[in-house]
């Protein structure tokens, strides 16, 4: 299995000597063909050409073209509900003014132009309308601000002209006509609309593909290091020092090997280098999901070193399993942590909970479906799962889409994820979409016998929906114990078929 794309392919010293050579010279042939046309580019013209079509399709759904200057959709459909608060505003205007007038209709307009005071006229509020027009879009359409005071402006603006005009203007020499109050209500209505809509809709929206931009002429400097410096496989000195070794089990690396009802990918040495250069330049999207794996791995590591804080929660040893928590503020809920002794090696239950996952369902009653959505690379895909029900159907069934990577680090073997967005998988109308904070199963080889294992799973998981967590939270340690008990069924299977 090879690593994540930014991650160091690790293999022992005997075998760097020999793959060296042939790694080089296969990253640098996969690169120079997939990016050849650019290669006597500098890194600038790079990051305007190829990194910005990387994430093309991601820039047309959210944010600004860099590339064009091209406006994003979101700020385009804020600059069209500016419009449309005037052109409705002076319609209601046109409507009031024709149902008040006295004899003709232009009498009427005469009279609430020409004849204006704030006390008998609301064609202050077209003006208001007016107003906002002309400077959000000066400020957001023709400047293309990024902050927030334009809007403040407007609205500060509006709503302390229309608090005045409800105490000044005389509702009863208009012959109490309620589009009055509609025409006032509409207008200081639609000015916080705006504001609403451009601060938690435009601002955070193009924050976030600016952000996703900037990323992407990060990894422009990978390129470069995949056709100069390849052979070499190693990364950027920050992240050198931040992230560990990564590297896939030796002897796990049969190309098409059978794996009780299921085929591993492939995973020879050269075929690492190589594919693992080629991928180090991913979409913006699929970079996105490489970060969320590599944050969900870092935590659950973090959390297997933090030895204070857990609370007692089930279990009586370590052969049935230990079920503790503790309360972490940053996602508002406890995480569980389960620990265990299984009788086999660690290597090999990897090897189960890492390629057999979705095939999981045929022995864990708890799961009615689990696929893959995606795969981003050799050790890390986006995953689908459905629950199933729970306290006799009181508990119906949750879905959740996981971005799940596993791999080797710091000498233990991880299965690790957490729950993402999926654009091709929104939520089912059917299920009730739950949402899994970083966490994973971690597995260490006891250490007086390597053929038993020290298993322990933190447990991450809100299921959403009107179940209050505090309630979810006292079935999880059950639930914990149980998938211990059915994960043990599972290794006995393998182990008599393994014999056979």
């Amino acid at each position: 299995m090879s690593v994540n794309t930014d991650m160091i392919i690790s293999v022992n010293e005997a075998d760097m000597v020999r793959v060296s050579t042939n790694r080089g010279e296969a990253s640098k042939v996969a690169a120079q063909t997939i990016y050849g046309s650019l290669s006597s580019s500098s890194d600038v013209s790079y990051a305007n050409g190829s990194a910005g079509s990387m994430s093309r399709t991601e820039s047309r759904m959210c944010g600004w073209f860099p590339e064009s200057g091209k406006m994003s959709p979101v700020r385009r459909t804020f600059c069209l509900f500016v419009t449309f608060d005037l052109i409705l505003t002076f319609i209601l205007w046109v409507i009031y003014t024709q149902l008040i007038g006295d004899s003709s209709v232009w009498e009427a307009f005469t009279k609430q132009l020409a004849g204006f005071t704030i006390k008998t006229s609301l064609f202050d509020t077209v003006m208001l309308a007016a107003m906002r027009f002309t400077f959000l879009i000066l400020g957001y359409a023709l400047l293309r601000l990024d902050h927030w005071w334009v809007i403040a402006l407007t609205t500060f603006l509006t709503c302390g002209y229309l608090l005045a005009k409800c105490f000044l203007f005389n509702f009863k020499d208009n012959n109490s006509n309620p589009l009055s109050y509609v025409v006032l209500i509409i207008s200081f209505v639609l000015a916080w609309a705006e504001t609403w809509f451009l601060d938690f809709k435009v601002i955070p929206v193009e924050k976030k593909h600016r952000d996703r931009v900037n990323q992407n002429r990060q990894y422009v400097s990978e390129r470069s290091r995949l056709l100069g410096d390849s052979e070499q496989g190693v990364m950027s000195g920050d992240e050198n020092e931040h992230y560990s070794h990564f590297v896939t089990p030796e002897g796990s690396d049969d190309e098409g090997e059978h794996r009780n009802g299921y085929q591993t990918p492939r995973r020879g040495h050269s075929r690492q280098a190589s594919q693992s250069s080629v991928t180090s330049i991913l979409g913006a999207r699929e970079q996105d999901f490489v970060r969320q794996a590599r944050e969900a791995m870092d935590t659950t590591l973090g959390m297997m070193k933090l030895e204070e804080g857990w609370k007692f929660q089930a279990g009586d040893n370590l052969e049935t399993g230990i079920v503790h928590s503790q309360f972490f503020k940053q996602y508002n809920r406890k995480i569980f942590r389960l620990q265990a002794q299984v009788n086999m090696d660690p290597k090999r239950i990897w090897e189960e909970l890492a390629y057999g996952t979705n095939n999981s369902p045929q022995w864990n009653p708890t799961l009615v479906e689990c696929r893959t959505l995606e795969t981003i690379d050799d050790n890390t895909e986006i995953s689908y799962n459905i629950a199933a029900e729970a306290a006799g159907g009181l508990v119906t069934s949750r879905d959740f889409v996981n971005v799940r990577c596993w791999g080797v680090r710091d000498g233990v073997y991880l299965s690790c994820a957490c729950g993402t967005t999926y654009p091709d998988m929104p939520p089912q109308k059917k299920y009730v979409r739950g949402e899994n904070g970083p966490g994973g199963i971690i597995l260490q080889a006891l250490p007086e016998d390597p053929n038993k294992s020290i298993l322990t799973w933190f447990l991450n998981s809100s299921l959403k929906g009107w179940i209050p967590q505090s309630a979810v939270e006292q079935g999880l340690s059950g639930f914990l114990l149980d998938y211990l008990k059915y994960l043990s069924q599972r290794l006995d299977e393998i182990r008599a078929e393994e014999v056979s």
